[in-house]
């Protein structure tokens, strides 16, 4: 079902910090309330910055749940930034995991994981809950006996590992028919449930707690920031009754630095975010405010880092591919898989979402495409190629490929022709 879109006007204004915006009063009987978020390193990268989060607090947000960590493999690379730059703009922050263990043991070994990467990106108990993010289509394979188990284990684990606070998230559907929602330990969970008409989930026995309305909402004037996901907190565990700022000092992160007699080179301040779980550091903005609140807040810096835990060690997320088959289309493989349109068109590097093409084989989750080599690729034409397709295919444009071919007008080619394709 296509997702509704809800746009907010806002107008500008100057911060020290930078530009920030202010929402108008347009509003909309129809939609449910926007309480608090969910971002990832889908929505930035390297994680979204300071103002972003003030913005959203002044419209009413009061609580974000940050992507943490993914089986037992992965800790996503935005989450210290965005932990540090949502908590440092008062709202509630939450933190959660996406589970793909199919046992209770595996699920033991994922909580132990998660806990693990909470203290590294400086997340803390008293900030909030943590949530187990179950949707994963493999773990349709199991009862939903087998599953609610499964989930149940990695509750009490994170229990023991001192977070008293857990929650469940699901879609309404899987929720309803691939677990027990009786026999499980989390009560008013927070369940995704996309409708044009606003129709809320469907709860067990009537236990209500935090409705994910849409994943496509955009706030006009940020539209840089892509779609973000949105949720009405029914049970308060989002959003708390008040919560307040902390001051962001106006002064540059290598200013601060020099100030305390430390190192401030690029390669200082690289080796420092790593200490702190920022990874990939490029010393984007969002980064080092998020490393500034964190030295000015007096937060230590992580005992464990990506690498050191005695699980595993990669941080890369295993790739699980599909491949298109004729009457597919982009949306209709993003619905079968839990995905959206824009996740997919990410991995891919797909620039015209209307353009698939039979045999294409697509990247339904794993790490985002990126170009990272300059080698030459040819291939030998086949019958019933096209330029558009082979372009399509390897990540090209047809244009590049007319001209490094020296194609004509038409861009007609032939069965055994050599072309340059990348």
């Amino acid at each position: 079902m296509k997702n509704k879109k809800i746009y907010k006007k806002i107008g500008a204004l100057a911060l020290a910090t930078g530009l920030a915006f202010s929402f108008g009063s347009v509003s909309y009987a129809a939609a449910p309330d926007v309480d608090f978020v969910d971002v990832s390193h889908h929505n930035a990268n390297s994680g979204l910055p300071y103002p972003f989060y003030t913005n959203i607090k002044g419209a009413g947000v009061k609580g974000v749940v940050v992507k943490v960590s993914q089986g037992n493999y992965y800790v996503d690379p935005a989450a210290s930034v965005n932990i540090a730059n949502a908590k440092a703009a008062g709202l509630q922050v939450n933190a959660y995991h996406y589970m793909v263990a199919k046992t209770t043991a595996a699920a033991k070994l994922e909580a132990k994981w998660f806990a693990k990467k909470l203290a590294l990106v400086g997340f803390k108990a008293s900030y909030g809950y943590t949530v187990v993010d179950v949707e994963d289509k493999t773990l349709e394979s199991l009862s939903a006996a087998q599953l609610t188990k499964v989930v149940n284990a990695f509750v009490k684990e994170m229990k023991a590992q001192g977070y008293s606070k857990v929650d469940l998230y699901t879609g309404s559907h899987f929720y309803n028919t691939e677990l027990q929602p009786g026999n499980l330990t989390i009560k008013n969970p927070w369940l995704a449930r996309y409708s044009a008409s606003n129709m809320e989930p469907q709860w067990y026995n009537g236990q209500k707690g935090a409705w994910q309305w849409s994943d496509s909402y955009k706030f006009i004037g940020m539209e840089s920031y892509g779609y973000i996901d949105v949720n009405k907190d029914f049970a308060g565990k989002y959003t708390p009754a008040s919560t307040s700022a902390s001051t962001v000092k106006s002064v540059s992160l290598v200013n601060y630095l020099k100030s305390k007699g430390k190192p401030w080179s690029y390669t200082a301040r690289e080796k420092l975010a790593a200490q702190y779980g920022i990874v990939n550091y490029t010393g984007t903005a969002a980064q080092n405010i998020a490393l500034l609140t964190k030295l000015q807040s007096g937060v230590k810096p992580g005992k464990t880092t990506i690498d050191n835990s005695k699980l595993t060690t990669s941080s890369k997320v295993p790739v699980k591919t599909y491949t298109v088959k004729r009457g597919d289309t982009l949306s209709g493989v993003a619905k079968k898989y839990g995905t959206t349109i824009a996740r997919l068109k990410s991995l891919n590097g797909i620039k015209n979402v209307n353009l698939i093409y039979v045999g294409q084989r697509l990247k339904i989750s794993g790490s985002t495409t990126t170009v990272t080599s300059n080698r030459k690729k040819y291939v030998t034409v086949k019958k019933g190629d096209t330029v558009s397709e082979l372009a399509a295919k390897y990540g090209s444009t047809i244009t590049k490929i007319k001209s490094w071919n020296k194609l004509n007008s038409k861009y007609v080619i032939y069965p055994g022709q050599k072309l340059r394709v990348k």
